[in-house]
């Protein structure tokens, strides 16, 4: 693991007399090579040995560019970072980890920096207001991949920094670093990360949250409309996740005009790029005819892809079928018997 640097003659700059006088015992070439060594910890320590080396932590972040920002960031926050995980109902949060690198958590400031990494303006008086009301119909504030109304130039993309728009939305939603957690500045991150860095994680995570109101810590009204848009976002810029939940959305007429047609036509996207319950579903398609001829022997070879990576609703279907599976299936019973 790469450890925070800072210039080569940092503690030996003309000017900083108390920084040289501190080290004056010891040559500058082993005083140099020595910081080499230095973690965020460390630093941290030597920031309160003297007032002159008070920044140290912010001048090894500043000169270490990105990297060593975002760095610093995640050890602020607690060693957490931001992860994700592989199942279509999942959200980006925030997950533990043990290795702080010696510093002690500093939520606000790792908010800070993260702001500062964010590289978009806000003007907080804009922000859409999200209604209080559950029973909410379309017209409501929620936001769709076409209202983007920032400030911002949407194709200055130079400044804008996905992971830390994600990292950001999220400490929003938690109230991570804040007096209180605030949704519409999530939702306009969010928003920011897809228009501005083509952050499909985005689109699929605001999905979710229009969605799934545990999803947002029950702060974001669902909105079955918007989470089909964004939905539909990702799935056009290849989330495999969001294209079986699109095509769920087309399977049960949830934000949009009920079709199998639509349905299976995402499901099979979904299943080609690997996503094990899509091939499932598009079993189901068969083993019921629907947008398709009815064939149980196709149904059965759809369930056994998806019994052999894993999904239990594959080994259902597959019983389920059981005769038709044995025939077709010359090694099927390796998964029935079990």
């Amino acid at each position: 693991m790469p450890t925070p640097s800072l210039p080569t003659l940092y503690f030996d700059q003309e000017g900083s007399s108390e920084k040289q006088d501190a080290l004056k015992p010891l040559p500058s070439e082993i005083v140099n090579n020595v910081s080499s060594f230095l973690d965020w910890g460390d630093l941290a320590r030597l920031a309160c040995v003297q007032s002159s080396w008070k920044n140290v932590v912010a001048d090894a972040a500043e000169f270490g560019g990105r990297e060593a920002t975002w760095e610093l960031t995640t050890c602020l926050l607690g060693g957490e970072k931001l992860q994700e995980e592989e199942t279509t109902d999942s959200v980006l949060y925030l997950a533990h980890s043990v290795d702080t690198r010696g510093l002690q958590t500093n939520e606000p400031l790792a908010v800070k920096y993260l702001t500062q990494m964010a590289g978009v303006p806000v003007d907080e008086s804009q922000l859409p207001k999200i209604a209080a009301s559950r029973e909410i119909e379309h017209e409501c504030n929620s936001i769709l991949p076409n209202d983007w109304k920032s400030s911002v130039d949407s194709t200055n993309v130079d400044g804008a920094d996905e992971e830390a728009l994600l990292l950001l939305a999220r400490c929003q939603l938690d109230g991570t670093g804040l007096d209180s957690p605030n949704p519409e500045l999530a939702l306009y991150y969010l928003q920011a990360a897809y228009h501005m860095t083509k952050s499909v994680k985005a689109a699929h995570t605001l999905a979710l949250i229009y969605e799934y109101p545990q999803q947002s810590n029950n702060l974001v009204p669902i909105d079955v409309y918007a989470a089909f848009e964004w939905f539909k976002a990702a799935a056009e810029g290849g989330c495999v996740p969001s294209m079986a939940e699109l095509a769920l959305c087309y399977e049960l007429g949830c934000g949009v005009t009920q079709s199998d047609e639509n349905a299976l036509d995402w499901y099979m996207k979904a299943a080609a790029a690997g996503c094990s319950s899509a091939h499932f579903s598009v079993g189901e398609h068969y083993e019921e005819g629907r947008s398709v001829r009815l064939d149980h022997e196709e149904a059965c070879i759809w369930y056994h892809r998806a019994a052999v990576m894993g999904e239990e609703d594959g080994v259902r279907g597959l019983r389920r079928l059981e005769e038709v599976a044995r025939r077709v299936l010359p090694n099927v019973g390796d998964i029935l018997n079990v």
